[in-house]
């Protein structure tokens, strides 16, 4: 039997969608740009209609039942998206330095998802709830076939749902305020960065670049970060005390703050990619949004760093 899917049906998909990637009604209002009553009563509404049973359940809004119905919906409002130029897509602390820095931006619709836990990345991305995500490939890497080092601009698969394009490769570095003491340093071991405080994030949310920088006895402050805030990450050496860590692209700015890198080799490389649902990145439009991503991410001024190597 033909199903036909009207425009006010999609809809109260996305609001359905937009309350689960912000997990407030008030959050999730303002993202779509209607009233926190109506948010509420369109979700109730449309999840009444299909029964998904979805609403605040263990302090999480999610559905409860019917999860292939809804899984059916959102993979066919997924392909009106991208096939429309309408996708949604956010960008990773590790490439959000690569923005252009006429502050133009892609097509599709950006959203305010910021979260720095590589496992919400895969979700929200197996859920459709995104169609793409730029950001890094270094807690992925175990699930890939090839190593980091080894990447190449093609398809690349990291779950049984997500696939992945690496745009480019880059290592990590070690900042710290131009003040600090290591700064007269001119070699640096693990004993001496074990006396300063790095920020940390909880390691389920980052267990590869967590397991590396304690390995080289860094990220030894919690940060209680689950989305990124600049403050408290790139620019936590902004005190003068504490280390941190920064892609390539990043310097510049953090130049700005007084924040330097330090003569210590991390040895962490990272890849930044745009991972997508496969059939996100299968389909016959991805091509014209890949290329678009490249050219806003090359035209950055950060885009020409000797440290950020392009493989696109």
């Amino acid at each position: 039997m033909r199903v036909v899917v009207s425009e006010s049906v999609v809809g109260d998909l996305d609001v359905l969608d937009t309350l689960e990637l912000f997990q407030s009604t008030i959050y999730a209002a303002e993202a779509l740009g209607i009233s926190q009553s109506s948010c509420s009563r369109r979700y109730r509404s449309f999840s009444e209609q299909f029964d998904f049973g979805f609403d605040r359940v263990d302090g999480v809004y999610r559905p409860t039942r019917n999860f292939d119905i809804l899984a059916a919906l959102r993979q066919a409002a997924q392909k009106r998206r991208v096939r429309q130029g309408s996708f949604r897509y956010g960008i990773g602390w590790q490439m959000e330095g690569l923005i252009n820095d006429q502050g133009q931006e892609l097509a599709g619709d950006r959203l305010s998802v910021c979260t720095m836990d590589s496992w919400r990345v895969l979700s929200m991305l197996e859920n459709r709830l995104i169609d793409y995500w730029i950001g890094g490939l270094l807690d992925y890497g175990s699930m890939l076939e090839q190593p980091l080092q080894r990447q190449r601009f093609e398809r690349v698969k990291v779950t049984g749902a997500v696939m992945a394009v690496p745009l480019c490769r880059f290592d990590l570095h070690l900042v710290s305020h131009q003040t600090h003491p290591l700064k007269a340093q001119k070699t640096i071991n693990a004993d001496q960065l074990a006396l300063y405080p790095s920020p940390a994030l909880d390691v389920g949310m980052a267990p590869s670049l967590m397991g590396q920088l304690q390995e080289r006895s860094l990220a030894t402050a919690p940060s209680g970060l689950k989305d990124h805030d600049w403050t408290r990450w790139q620019a936590a050496a902004a005190d003068g005390i504490a280390l941190s860590y920064s892609p390539p692209h990043d310097l510049a700015r953090l130049k700005a703050d007084g924040i330097e890198t330090l003569p210590y080799d991390l040895g962490i490389t990272d890849v930044g990619a745009v991972l997508g649902h496969r059939d996100a990145i299968e389909d016959g439009c991805f091509h014209t949004h890949l290329k678009a991503m490249v050219e806003l991410f090359r035209n950055s001024a950060a885009a020409a760093h000797p440290g950020l190597r392009w493989l696109c």
